[in-house]
């Protein structure tokens, strides 16, 4: 398989792990962890509303499961594939892991790190390659139903409107008690 074939199938399982947030009530981010030979050696979305824990980001999640697995804190010549770009603690960890590249589906505007990470790289890692846009219209429209959802259960808008359309057909029936 050539890299394009590999990162489009290893963002999907990023995917996956992201559905699995999503059926979990919590943001849609999923994060997996690549070894050299291509073999996924850790996987994980984000828990914080689980476990009350701001720390508990899929990337950090994907990365102890992946040093379990190997036995090793060092995760050298290994990949990560995530769904959003990393925050500036997620791109720490990843850095001091010795992860080498980083591919992100979609741009994090409010908490991603790729700028500040172009200014103080030295801090963080020493030869980390970072990739964007990878499949980046699936990964923005998981995030954009998930928040759409959480605006119209929460009553923020009075018709399923605030959905995506795209995302529509998708959507949670009516839940309103004013039918």
């Amino acid at each position: 398989m050539c890299d394009k074939e590999n990162n489009d199938k290893n963002m999907t399982y990023a995917l996956k792990q992201a559905q699995e947030a999503f059926n979990c009530g919590e943001v849609p981010i999923g994060a997996i962890v690549v070894a050299a030979d291509g073999t996924v050696i850790g996987r994980g979305y984000n828990k914080v509303e689980t476990t009350k824990c701001q720390s508990e980001h899929a990337e950090l999640i994907a990365i102890r499961d992946a040093c379990n697995k190997i036995g090793d804190w060092r995760l050298s010549d290994c990949s990560m594939y995530v769904t959003l770009e990393p925050c500036l603690m997620c791109f720490g960890l990843i850095g001091l892991s010795r992860i080498k590249t980083v591919y992100f589906g979609a741009k994090s505007p409010l908490f991603g790190a790729q700028s500040g990470l172009k200014d103080n790289g030295a801090i963080y890692s020493k030869g980390l390659t970072v990739h964007g846009g990878l499949k980046e219209s699936e990964c923005i429209a998981i995030l954009r139903l998930f928040f759409g959802q959480a605006r119209y259960e929460r009553g923020g808008c009075e018709t399923k409107a605030c959905i995506p359309r795209n995302c529509q057909e998708t959507a949670p029936e009516e839940k309103r008690g004013d039918n």
